[in-house]
C-alpha cells in the first residue's frame, strides 16, 4: 500500500523491542493511529528526538495490510511545545488532555475538531496560558466534539455554574468567565462523574490534577 501523510500529536509511546517503539498518535485526518518506529532507540535513528510526548509532527507511514499497527517511515517536527516541560502544572494538564483523548477515541476514527482542540490547548499551555478553567474547558469541548455534549439545563449544578457550562459549550464570553471555589468543585465533581460514566474509567493522570488543585 502507498505511504500516507498526515499531521499527528504524540499521545504515548511504548516499547516494541529493545530498539523500536510503538507510537500512538492523534492525527488530523485519521484520528487515533498506532505506528511502529523501527530502530527508534538506536543512536543514529532518523526518529531520534522526534517522538516525545505532545510533539506535533508531520508523519509518513506505510499502512498495515492486516491490522492497525502501521509502519512509521518518516517524521518531521512541526511543533515540540518545549515550554510545556518547564512547568509541572502545564506538563500535568497536557498529559491529562492527551490521555483523555487516548481514552475517549477509537482507532482510526477521524475527529478533526478534536485534533484542532488538542493542538490549540497544547499551544496555549506552551505559551503559559494555563488558568483554573483550562482543563474543564478542554474536557467540555472534547466531550462536545465526541458527541457527548452535556445539556446544561439537566445538570445538577447551581444556576451560575450551569450558565458557565452553557457559555463554554457555545463558545461565549470565554475571556470573562470566572468561577468561585464552590463552582469549581461542582464542575470538577460533575466532569469526574460524567467522564467516568461515558468511558468506563477516568484517565490515570486525573489524580495528579486533583492533588495539584487540593494543594492550592
Amino acid at each position: 500500500m502507498p505511504p500516507t501523510d498526515t499531521s499527528g500529536i504524540v499521545l504515548r509511546t511504548t516499547d516494541w523491542s529493545e530498539t523500536s517503539a510503538i507510537v500512538t498518535w492523534f492525527t488530523r485526518d485519521l484520528g487515533k493511529l498506532r505506528t511502529v518506529a523501527k530502530g527508534a532507540y538506536r543512536r543514529k535513528s532518523p526518529f531520534s528526538g522526534k517522538l516525545d510526548l505532545f510533539y506535533l509532527n508531520d508523519i509518513v507511514f506505510i499502512p498495515s495490510r492486516h491490522g492497525d499497527l502501521h509502519t512509521l517511515s518518516e517524521c518531521y517536527i512541526e511543533n515540540p511545545f518545549p515550554r510545556i516541560r518547564e512547568r509541572l502544572d502545564a506538563f500535568t494538564a497536557a498529559s491529562y488532555c492527551c490521555e483523555l483523548v487516548d481514552l475517549a477515541t477509537e482507532p482510526e476514527g477521524p475527529v478533526p475538531e478534536l485534533f484542532e482542540l488538542l493542538a490549540a490547548s497544547l499551544a496555549a499551555l506552551d505559551e503559559g496560558r494555563l488558568t483554573p478553567l483550562s482543563v474543564p474547558l478542554f474536557e467540555l469541548l472534547a466531550l462536545d466534539c465526541l458527541g457527548f455534549r452535556p445539556d446544561p439545563s439537566r445538570l445538577d449544578l447551581d444556576p451560575g455554574t450551569r450558565r458557565i457550562v452553557g457559555d463554554i459549550l457555545d463558545n461565549k464570553h470565554l475571556a470573562r468567565l470566572r468561577l468561585t471555589a464552590a463552582q469549581h468543585r461542582q464542575l470538577d465533581a460533575f466532569l469526574t462523574m460524567f467522564i467516568g460514566q461515558q468511558f468506563g474509567r477516568l484517565p490515570k493522570s486525573r489524580q495528579f490534577l486533583n492533588r495539584r488543585d487540593a494543594a492550592r
